[in-house]
């Protein structure tokens, strides 16, 4: 028994330094972006890096916990000699991307993932970039790493040549150590699985892709399933593209809104707050009164609509003027979405301090690699809370994030872009207040938790409002998506995707109502415009309060894209080419609009 459990922790621990071992390789082989990191960042790499690492050794540890929990029917020779078998096959394949991952890294600037499987098709050109030296080096670092760490394996698991079959007790205990290794193979016991984005720490991308685990990352691609070929590819030859960037031109006039050209910016993203629960825009009574109220008082945008129904497609067109589509997982590839454009960095170019805060895990749904991407130079999560202040099951509430936030702004040095991202109106619904319309069943919770996220918010302008912080203050609230409750709307039915958009405060010089349809992607382009800073490389974003700009907007679900004019409304089903819905004139251009701009993103996605 002892001998099984000495060589379970023995084999662990090796695998585990043999992958910060990997790190350090990395460091050194890339010496040309490694070598101006500080020591204490090198530090930094490890540290950050080690959940996926541990991840890494466990998902391996996996196959051999089982294998001796069946120490009980298989005798240890027997046993001995799978695990050679086992052990032989992984370094070699973790050797294989260990090594290639050194060399892909130096031209492309990422890690490794399954985008090179499609190069194998033409392994002249696959290996064209590396001279001969370069792959006779690697051929014999690969022959002589491998051949080092098969004999240390081998000889860790001499012992099971001599020992006695491992009874009852043995198979419960390994049984067990197994299940335990679904913990650190998932990052741990919250809500959210560990993702690339957890080894995000610095503003410098290579310390960050340093810190990622490339068998872990390669895998990752593998089971999520990166695609590389675009299977919305509707029409031959580029003139799609064309139909598209027509659709987002704005000119290069714009109605101005903001009595200043350098307001000080809080961006609150509402948690699933649909504009079902707005009376003003034709939803619930009485279920957001601080917010109906507050729609007096500034810019109302009425027709804007989600792009998908997830928080981090939602980021993504918020923050970086891009309309995500359902199968575009861009959070989840940080070298892909590090090459979009970020409202945060063009603001911070210009001066601006940037922060941004969540009151869940920053890690979920790669948050954090999203983030430190778009520069943020504060990243505030519920690990900065006291741990007495976590009360919901994602994380803080927002009486006290908009408490904090409150802090955060009165204190803040101008001019800042503060983001704040809530939660509590989120499903399960749990709040730390009375329950206003009950709690009896999830209509009743949703209607509850909005009413508390609409109380908070009210209050956190009235305060603001007593300040003399509100003079310079633009506040622009969006919700990050909106919601089937509480009619449980169908997926592809545009109510799901209706949102509110409200600009209000100090430096809001106007009280009016935008009727033009738009997009959460369109904020980026029409807050720059009343900025007077460039968006070119914002080509999916219309100004909205330009005169010049079309009417129109998309949002997408699975295998469906729908599209809403002044003139029709439709949702298409991609698969069959039916229509889920249609009202209006729907016509053909229509429709070949739609595919065209279904083609262009997920080519674009393709692209990055």
């Amino acid at each position: 028994m002892k001998t099984f459990l000495r060589l379970y922790f023995t084999y662990y621990l090796v695998w585990l330094l043999f992958f910060i071992a990997a790190k350090l390789l990395f460091l050194t082989y890339q010496h040309s972006e490694s070598f101006s990191l500080k020591a204490a960042e090198w530090l930094s790499v490890i540290l950050h890096g080690f959940r996926l690492d541990l991840s890494m050794a466990s998902y391996v540890m996996l196959l051999p916990a089982l294998l001796f929990a069946s120490g009980i029917i298989l005798r240890p020779p027997v046993i001995r000699k799978i695990l050679n078998i086992y052990t032989f096959m992984i370094l070699a394949v973790v050797l294989i991307l260990t090594l290639a991952d050194l060399e892909i890294y130096k031209y492309w600037g990422t890690r490794l993932d399954t985008t090179p499987l499609q190069y194998l098709k033409t392994p002249k050109e696959a290996l064209a970039s590396s001279s001969f030296l370069t792959i006779i080096f690697f051929c014999a670092a690969f022959a002589l790493s491998f051949f080092l760490l098969m004999k240390l394996f081998l000889r860790l698991t001499r012992p099971l040549k001599d020992i006695p079959p491992l009874g009852f007790k043995g198979m419960f205990i390994f049984l067990l150590l197994g299940a335990f290794l679904v913990i650190p193979v998932r990052g741990g016991i919250g809500v959210s699985v560990i993702n690339a984005g957890s080894a995000y720490f610095h503003q410098n991308p290579f310390a960050n892709h340093a810190a990622m685990n490339v068998v872990w990352n390669f895998g990752h691609s593998v089971f999520e399933g990166k695609e590389t070929n675009n299977r919305f590819a509707f029409y031959e030859g580029d003139g799609y593209r064309k139909v598209v960037e027509d659709l987002y031109e704005s000119g290069d006039t714009t109605v101005k809104v903001l009595n200043t050209s350098k307001p000080d910016v809080l961006l609150i993203i509402l948690e699933s707050f649909s504009s079902k629960l707005i009376e003003v825009l034709g939803g619930e009574a009485g279920i957001t009164p601080a917010f109906n109220k507050l729609a007096e008082e500034g810019v109302l945008f009425s027709s804007i609509y989600s792009t998908d129904s997830r928080t981090d497609k939602g980021l993504a067109a918020i923050l970086s003027g891009y309309p995500v589509i359902t199968s575009m997982p861009i959070l989840s590839y940080p070298e892909k979405n590090a090459n979009l454009p970020f409202l945060s960095s063009d603001l911070a170019n210009n001066g601006y301090n940037v922060s941004f805060s969540y009151g869940g895990e920053i890690d979920f749904a790669n948050m954090r690699s999203y983030l430190v991407n778009g520069k943020f130079g504060s990243i505030k999560s519920e690990d900065d809370y006291k741990t007495t202040q976590k009360k919901g099951k994602w994380g803080i509430h927002d009486d006290v994030m908009f408490d904090n936030f409150y802090s955060e702004v009165t204190a803040g040095e101008s001019p800042f872009f503060k983001v704040l991202l809530t939660i509590s109106n989120h499903e399960p619904f749990e709040i730390p207040a009375a329950s206003k319309f009950g709690s009896s069943d999830l209509k009743e919770k949703y209607f509850s938790a909005a009413y508390y996220t609409d109380s908070c918010l009210g209050n956190f302008i009235s305060r603001l409002k007593q300040t003399p912080a509100w003079n310079d203050l633009l506040i622009i609230l969006i919700s990050d998506h909106g919601a089937r409750l509480p009619d449980y709307s169908e997926i592809y039915e545009a109510r799901k995707y209706f949102i509110p958009m409200l600009w209000i405060g100090g430096a809001v010089k106007k009280d009016t109502v935008v009727s033009k349809y738009g997009s959460q992607s369109d904020l980026a382009v029409t807050l720059l415009r009343q900025m007077d800073i460039s968006t070119e490389n914002y080509v999916l974003g219309k100004d909205l309060l330009s005169p010049l700009s079309a009417s129109f907007t998309f949002y997408s679900y699975k295998d469906g894209i729908g599209m809403l004019t002044d003139t029709s409304s439709f949702g298409l089903d991609l698969q069959t080419g039916s229509f889920s819905f249609s009202t209006g004139k729907v016509d053909g251009r229509s429709v070949e609009t739609a595919k065209a701009f279904q083609q262009y993103m997920f080519q674009h996605y393709l692209d990055l």
